[in-house]
């Protein structure tokens, strides 16, 4: 070999890039700003490691095919954008990778946006390795996008986004004109982390395409991403264009489904839908014609309704474009439904919205379904003729399904990438499109259902945590961090104030642990990480609470952020004769608190009877996520929970989840709990409470009350519990068919109202007959053994 000759080659070949790519590191904003317009293709700009505060990043230029303007960190992971920061792009073969966005929210609409001006947009430019995680506005109601997709042959790939708790979708393509319509961008292998549910509309995480230009062509791709419990909404993906391609994404425990909302001509292929039976998981809803759906794997999914395996809606007459466009022409094939709940549901919707216009020219053919423990397989909202059934395997508690539109055939068992699965011999109706299976194998003689045979040695990547996102990443979002996080133990002494400075440095996961005695507060505590005060074991009477203020209007806990609090056998005081007596236990911050949670065990909690008042209040624009409340009493308070302050009706509530379970509530002027849902947006859960073995008694003291004043809540259970001795005007008003009030005992107060197809059942008007002390039941009650549960309704 001539190294004479290799070394001149070398040393020509760097002389040349040299001579033609520079690179340039920065170490601050004012830097960036002067170096940035000196660049040519080839060139990179480095931001240095460190902290990049406020920062408002405008990155333009002009690149050549293979020869990409790089705008990189100096460490991927080691240069953080926090604070108020954005970054904005536009030109040609643009490419930026590296990037972290924490501790922070942007003051623009959206975080990175393929856009510098309305008529400034990217092409042909790249969005790699770079993360987003909790970036989100304080307040629930302040919206902003994090990823605003324009121009064309743009690319998103391994990028990790997640922790998004305020509204608007965590990734927007937007085909508005004819400079981004057709623009073939390419989003693949990035890892949509966690994100929690909002309470309302615009929680999706990748939307393309709105209402308005639902009839442009997108053309774009979504392949091989990992969408990993995105809970923010019904719509996990909402397309809202033309001729959009979703190829070989995993779903894994998402609450929510990849919605079909306007455009057509989808192709929906190769997608992993994973619910591990967990409440609320959904494969796909279909709206709009032309859509293709193969070769796609639905794993025991536990959604109903409009988050089913697979929903099939019902139409608007002459639907305006943002609202329901009639079913068309739609060939759902080779898929495989694996243990799902009642996987297929035709003409969904058709009670609201005038939704009457039944699916037309649709095909559901070659499709395994295998539900053994599900009695129905296939449910109907009205007459669905226009939905045909052709070649179908279908396994239900009953057995082999026979009859038109069947098939028969024997089942084999697999495991693939750890999911058992069954595939089977029996032949496919031929369809052109159907030339591969899920796992890439070719279809000689084609089979139905997702699979072509077991494979279980396929080389082919399936999408998840491993193979998405930056390598170099972990995630830091709201799941992981509460999952992980274990405290030190606390002693408090009772006192003035020393459970406030313990609270001051405490740190996540800490367990204050309070001696007996009283623990006097002057000024509410902020909760903005998980805490748990609570008694010493070595307490014989609960430690108490109390505030002594200088002011009105005063409440011991303000929770905020995402914490989560747990109070455990102590008491709190609301002192009703001081000075300045507490108007509130716990507050939310009207700053901002989304997916909170509040924990209640063996506590009692009184005396908050300053009117208007309330022990628990949540603010305009804060969701918990869990509300549970056990063990307990609450007694001498003029009102329990409020959570009504979301009035403009559309749809918005408070709280996800609230539990009241064996506890007392005892002596309150107005209400239990206000918990509002106005509106009819049907992309959330709607919220739920569930009252099992509870005594309420006394609660409301004139007729102008409701004891349990809940509105549009979608899903009610009052079991097994004691309501007496009330003059309140309205017992309880449950509405719809996932309301019910049942084995329970209302004495000397209203019958509870129903509509709607709520139940009410096993209903008991009887004197509950306590002991003389207390509300444990005296031997004659009538009420022994009568719980579902077997035991007595009242506390356990």
């Amino acid at each position: 070999m001539n190294y004479k000759l290799l070394t001149l080659s070398l040393f020509i070949s760097f002389a040349s890039v040299s001579s033609f790519a520079k690179s340039v590191k920065v170490n601050d904003i004012n830097e960036y700003n002067v170096n940035v317009k000196t660049l040519i293709a080839g060139d990179s700009i480095i931001l240095a490691n460190g902290v990049w505060q406020d920062a408002k990043i405008i990155f333009k230029g002009k690149g050549e095919s293979g020869k990409y303007i790089n705008l990189v960190a100096e460490t991927p992971g080691k240069v953080t954008i926090e604070g108020n920061s954005s970054l904005q792009l536009s030109g040609e073969w643009l490419q930026i990778s590296g990037l972290t966005f924490v501790n922070g929210r942007t003051p623009r609409g959206t975080v990175i946006d393929f856009k510098t001006s309305s008529k400034e947009y990217a092409y042909h430019s790249v969005l790699t390795h770079c993360v987003i995680d909790g970036y989100s506005q304080n307040a629930k109601d302040s919206a902003d996008h994090w990823i605003g997709l324009w121009g064309k042959n743009n690319t998103i790939k391994y990028c990790y986004f997640g922790g998004k708790s305020n509204e608007g979708t965590t990734l927007v393509v937007w085909p508005n004109d004819s400079n981004s319509m057709n623009n073939h961008h390419l989003i693949t292998h990035n890892y949509f982390g966690h994100r929690p549910r909002l309470g309302s509309n615009g929680g999706e995480t990748i939307r393309i395409g709105t209402s308005q230009v639902c009839t442009n062509s997108s053309e774009t791709v979504v392949e091989s991403n990992y969408f990993e419990r995105c809970n923010g909404e019904v719509e996990i993906i909402s397309n809202k264009s033309c001729d959009n391609k979703y190829f070989n994404n995993t779903f894994f425990e998402c609450e929510g489904s990849l919605v079909l909302r306007h455009g057509n001509r989808a192709i929906v292929s190769g997608n992993w839908f994973i619910g591990n039976g967990k409440p609320f998981t959904g494969g796909v809803r279909v709206i709009n014609e032309g859509h293709i759906i193969f070769n796609n794997f639905f794993y025991k999914l536990g959604g109903e309704d409009f988050r089913s395996a697979l929903t099939i809606m019902n139409a608007i007459p002459d639907s305006p474009q943002n609202g329901y466009a009639p079913v068309k022409n739609v060939i759902v094939a080779n898929n495989t439904y694996y243990e799902c709940v009642l996987p297929w549901r035709f003409c969904v919707g058709v009670e609201e919205r005038n939704r009457i216009v039944a699916p037309q020219s649709t095909m559901l053919i070659n499709n395994l379904v295998y539900s053994p423990n599900e009695p129905e397989l296939t449910k109907s909202y009205a007459n669905a003729d226009g939905i045909t059934l052709e070649n179908n395997l279908m396994i239900s508690k009953s057995g082999l399904l026979k009859g038109k539109g069947t098939a028969e055939g024997a089942l084999l068992n697999s495991v693939v990438d750890g999911y058992s699965m069954v595939y089977t011999a029996a032949k496919a109706k031929k369809l052109p499109f159907v030339k591969f299976d899920i796992l890439g194998a070719l279809r000689g003689s084609a089979v139905i259902g997702a699979f072509q045979n077991k494979d279980e040695k396929n080389s082919f990547e399936i999408a998840s945590a491993k193979n998405c996102g930056p390598n170099w990443y972990k995630p830091q979002t709201q799941l992981s961090r509460k999952s992980k996080v274990e405290g030190k133990i606390i002693p408090v002494a009772a006192g003035t104030d020393i459970l406030t400075q313990a609270l001051k440095k405490a740190k996540a996961g800490d367990i204050l642990e309070l001696v007996e005695g009283v623990h006097l507060l002057t000024r509410k505590s902020v909760i903005s990480k998980s805490i748990t005060i609570r008694a010493s074991v070595n307490c014989k009477t609960k430690p108490e609470l109390k505030m002594q203020l200088d002011r009105a209007n005063g409440a011991f806990f303000e929770i905020s952020g995402d914490a989560t609090l747990l109070l455990q056998g102590i008491a709190m005081n609301g002192d009703n004769k001081a000075t300045f007596p507490a108007k509130y236990g716990i507050i939310t911050s009207k700053e901002g608190a989304n997916g909170y949670s509040l924990m209640i065990d063996r506590c009692e909690l009184f005396d908050f009877n300053v009117e208007t008042g309330a022990f628990y209040k949540a603010y305009k624009g804060t969701i918990a996520d869990s509300i549970k409340i056990t063990n307990s009493i609450f007694r001498d308070t003029y009102r329990g929970f409020s959570l009504g302050e979301e009035k403009e009706d559309i749809g918005k509530y408070s709280a996800e989840n609230i539990v009241f379970e064996n506890t007392l509530f005892d002596n309150f002027s107005q209400y239990l709990i206000d918990f509002y849902r106005g509106g009819n947006d049907e992309s959330t859960l709607g919220g739920t409470l569930r009252i099992n073995h509870c005594v309420l008694n006394e609660i409301g003291k004139d007729e102008k009350q409701t004891i349990l004043k809940l509105t549009g809540i979608v899903n009610v259970s009052i079991t097994n519990s004691i309501i007496s001795n009330s003059l309140a005007k309205t017992t309880v008003k449950l509405s719809g068919d996932k309301n019910s009030i049942a084995n329970c005992c209302l004495y000397d107060c209203l019958k509870p109202k129903t509509d709607a197809g709520a139940k009410s059942e096993n209903l008991i008007y009887d004197n509950p007959k306590f002991e003389k002390v207390g509300f444990a039941l005296s031997k004659k009650s009538t009420l022994l053994s009568k719980a579902t549960d077997g035991g007595n309704i009242g506390l356990k």
